[in-house]
């Protein structure tokens, strides 16, 4: 599997459909997977949504929920064996679990090869009427093309935003999102969010990667304040997150892929390849004059370490704590106090993950390392860097849930999401400091929830 496609919430079901393989565990024959959950935590697997058809791809796309009679409509990318790409339709009046073809599909054809990853979106006017819009990427062109309707078939171009930043990618899976800056409902700005993979004869090593923009959508046009893509996370492994249509009380929930486009074809099996993130709650807080997007851990997470008591640790000697590979760690400390902290992560596998913060430097490092690392790809061993203060208190919350490892830094101002290979066994987490201090430190069982 690869990107989430068609995000939904409706009938108190939350809907993940997926670019999916039904037949191997490469790339290939994409249609959309489906899974549903009734609180983000536990999941079913469904049969194959759209499944792929002769001469034609079904890639990424969107859900919404419409109508009086709740029904939904999937916008997906048809990517045709003639290397056409163009917005097609299907609806579903049972909840998503079976879909109808439009017979007038593609509905949107602008007659070019990278014209994809539709995601539609409500627009409230002024005066509570509600428009769709449409956005989708003319990916080797590096822009977002807007479009609108009022019945969810006949689209009007309206604009597009870009191009921006480096030439040596390609722009896939955007999203568009308003959000009140620091919870005021009076203060609403957008956020533009996009997936970005190297292209070329020399691409990045460092692979895919999400970025995001805050500005103003005035139903017509995207304004950015300011002309920069911001990084979204600072891992190497978070890649076309798009938030659910229709969530409860208006939250933006956002999930990503959990790979990289460098590495995903040759990532082991153990049989599936392939996984999505934790989902994270999105919200805009104002810091140092900027708007800066904030991803916080989903509830079932919080829940589980409000559970759990904390423990104070003089770090006189080294603290070690045995995990079973689908846990949670929650740190506190304090760096004027503590100097550089070191978290090392080892397990069975010869592998290791090293996360240093240096306060001098203002900077959490996350290294991937070992044999086993190097074996998967030689860009595999890596070292991830995130801003992390060195001057104020700081807390990092840690999720190991097998193969994916993802961080929320103070409260979510920064993440870092990475695949890592330490085997299948229990992990030794092995924590110091560079003086004589005190770290907080809590951890749970997620197999026990103890």
């Amino acid at each position: 599997m690869n990107d989430p496609n068609g995000l939904v919430h409706h009938r108190g079901l939350w809907h993940v459909y997926f670019q999916y393989n039904p037949e191997g565990a490469d790339w290939g024959n994409m249609s959309w997977g489906h899974a549903t959950s009734a609180d983000l935590h536990e999941w079913t697997e469904h049969p194959v949504a759209l499944r792929y058809r002769e001469g034609e791809q079904i890639y990424s796309g969107s859900v919404v929920a419409s109508g009086a009679d709740d029904q939904l409509t999937a916008f997906y990318t048809s990517a045709y064996d003639d290397n056409h790409q163009a917005q097609s339709t299907a609806t579903s009046s049972d909840g998503g679990f079976t879909w109808q073809l439009d017979p007038d599909n593609p509905v949107l054809d602008r007659g070019t090869s990278s014209f994809r990853d539709p995601k539609v979106i409500r627009f409230s006017e002024a005066d509570g009427t509600i428009r769709w819009i449409l956005l989708a990427v003319e990916a080797d062109e590096r822009r977002v093309l807007f479009y609108s309707s009022t019945d969810l078939r006949a689209w009007t171009y309206l604009s597009a935003y870009g191009p921006l930043g480096t030439d040596s990618v390609v722009w896939e899976c955007p999203d568009l999102i308003p959000l009140a800056v620091d919870g005021d409902p009076d203060r609403v700005q957008w956020v533009l969010t996009l997936s970005t993979n190297p292209v070329g004869a020399d691409p990045d090593p460092d692979g895919s990667s999400m970025s995001y923009v805050v500005g103003q959508f005035d139903g017509t046009g995207f304004t950015a304040d300011t002309h920069q893509l911001t990084r979204l996370d600072h891992g190497r492994d978070f890649y076309a997150g798009v938030t659910f249509d229709s969530a409860p009380r208006g939250d933006a929930i956002m999930l990503g892929w959990m790979n990289n486009w460098t590495y995903a074809h040759v990532f082991p099996s153990t049989p599936w390849r392939g996984a999505m993130s934790l989902p994270r709650r999105l919200s805009l807080r104002s810091a140092e004059g900027e708007t800066r997007l904030v991803q916080h851990p989903p509830a079932f997470i919080t829940e589980q370490l409000s559970a759990s008591t904390p423990h104070r640790h003089d770090t006189a000697e080294a603290v070690v704590l045995t995990l079973n590979g689908h846990a949670l760690v929650d740190l506190r400390w304090d760096p004027t106090q503590t100097g550089s902290l070191r978290l090392r992560l080892a397990g069975a596998a010869d592998a290791r993950v090293e996360l240093e913060h240096t306060p001098a430097s203002n900077t959490l490092r996350i290294t991937r390392s070992g044999g086993a690392a190097a074996a998967i790809h030689p860009y595999f061993p890596s070292t991830s860097a995130v801003p992390l203060s060195g001057a104020t208190p700081a807390r990092l919350l840690l999720s190991l849930d097998g193969p994916l490892l993802e961080l929320f830094l103070n409260d979510g101002e920064a993440t870092v999401s990475n695949l890592v290979v330490l085997g299948t066994q229990s992990i030794t987490a092995t924590l110091d400091t560079e003086h004589r201090g005190q770290v907080d430190v809590t951890a749970v069982d997620m197999s026990t929830g103890a």
